[in-house]
């Protein structure tokens, strides 16, 4: 099988390696943008001579963002090359659309190192709906904030601290806005939930809320009550109805979940006659992703790929529910107007005002942003 890459980043140089040792698969092009790095004679500045390269077979995108990497995936697609992508925030955004251009074409579009980096998250739950319906979805898929959480939680320290700690390790970006404000794992969320209830979920109608302002004080309260914070993607299906929310939950500190460490993932799904199937480990980086990409490249050439079908029309509703804490920073003006119904008790801290809500729904929580951005929220898993 001949294979082209874009890019050659980390996790494509990681796909690279692995290749070497399977003389069953070679990489004939690779796309680069900055002449200075054309350090092998594959590579390429011209992304034509890939799409009218009639002898490769399969692209592997992992040039990130939504542009060029569009364009280049259904020219892929349709230059009739199979597309194998690590791109989650790409397929979170046209993802019906590859999956159309794909089947119109005859080829495989592949999406396994979008979500849970080395963890074979994906395919499971495609192998579980073959016989049950997946109904429930949730888990840690962010590596950074992981990280992050759990040093808060283990060594007491500030997320400022933690954060600067987390991008000299590599683990965090210069701008980490992504993987803290929730934007990563709500991609992740909504890539996941579409497979998972066969019907594409929209990225933009999940509700989402990071961990920038949490505190140690944060940390340390709930900490006292028996929990542990994680950032979780949470999505559920009943009937024709379905909901997905991103945002910090409180755990009870012996759970599985709340002991998760470090830069680790899991994943956790519940079908009617598999019960509940939890999938732990890297969730990032370049081998473990590129991983994930050969298991696809080999899927395909093997004939083993799993078809990806959105042939379910299900209704948003709010199926999500929990009690919720809530610090809201002294100088807050209104949050009573929003959320006064269902306070169960207030408290008054150094670090602001704590509010414990009665069982109420994501959308009447986060409201409250529209008054204060640097509000902190967790629901009672």
């Amino acid at each position: 099988m001949n294979i082209a890459l874009l890019g050659f980043g980390v996790v494509c140089s990681g796909v690279y390696d692995i290749l070497k040792n399977m003389p069953e698969y070679n990489v004939t092009k690779i796309l680069i943008r900055n002449p200075a790095k054309k350090t092998l004679d594959c590579m390429t500045l011209d992304f034509t001579d890939i799409e009218n390269d009639k002898n490769i077979d399969l692209v592997v995108e992992a040039i990130g963002g939504l542009h060029p990497a569009r364009e280049y995936i259904l020219a892929s697609l349709k230059a009739k090359k199979h597309v194998v992508t690590a791109n989650k925030a790409v397929v979170a955004a046209y993802f019906e659309e590859f999956i159309a251009a794909a089947k119109e074409n005859g080829v495989k579009f592949m999406v396994e190192a979008t979500s849970g980096g080395g963890i074979p998250w994906i395919k499971n739950l495609q192998r579980v709906g073959r016989i049950d319906d997946v109904t429930n979805i949730h888990g840690i898929m962010n590596g950074t904030s992981n990280f992050i959480l759990s040093a808060m939680t283990s060594e007491g320290k500030d997320f400022a601290d933690v954060l600067k700690t987390a991008q000299e390790l590599g683990y965090a970006e210069a701008d980490p806005s992504a993987d803290i404000d929730g934007d990563d794992v709500r991609n992740k969320c909504a890539i996941s939930a579409s497979i998972a209830f066969g019907c594409p979920v929209d990225v933009n109608g999940i509700l989402q809320a990071g961990i920038r302002h949490i505190s140690k004080a944060d940390i340390d309260g709930v900490g006292k009550k028996g929990y542990n914070v994680k950032l979780f993607a949470t999505a559920k299906r009943n009937g024709d109805s379905f909901d997905a929310v991103v945002e910090p939950v409180l755990l009870n500190k012996y759970s599985v979940e709340a002991n998760v460490p470090k830069n680790y993932n899991i994943t956790c799904l519940y079908g009617e006659t598999i019960g509940e199937v939890k999938l732990y480990g890297q969730g990032a980086g370049g081998f473990p992703t590129g991983n994930a990409i050969v298991q696809d490249i080999i899927d395909v050439n093997k004939d083993n790929a799993f078809d990806i079908n959105f042939d379910k029309k299900l209704n948003k509703t709010e199926l999500i529910s929990g009690k919720y804490y809530i610090r809201i920073p002294d100088g807050t003006a209104g949050w009573k107007e929003i959320i006064g119904d269902i306070i169960e008790s207030e408290e008054s801290t150094a670090a602001g005002t704590i509010v414990i809500t009665k069982e109420t729904t994501p959308a009447k929580v986060h409201k409250l942003f529209s008054i204060n951005k640097e509000i902190f929220i967790a629901r009672f898993a």
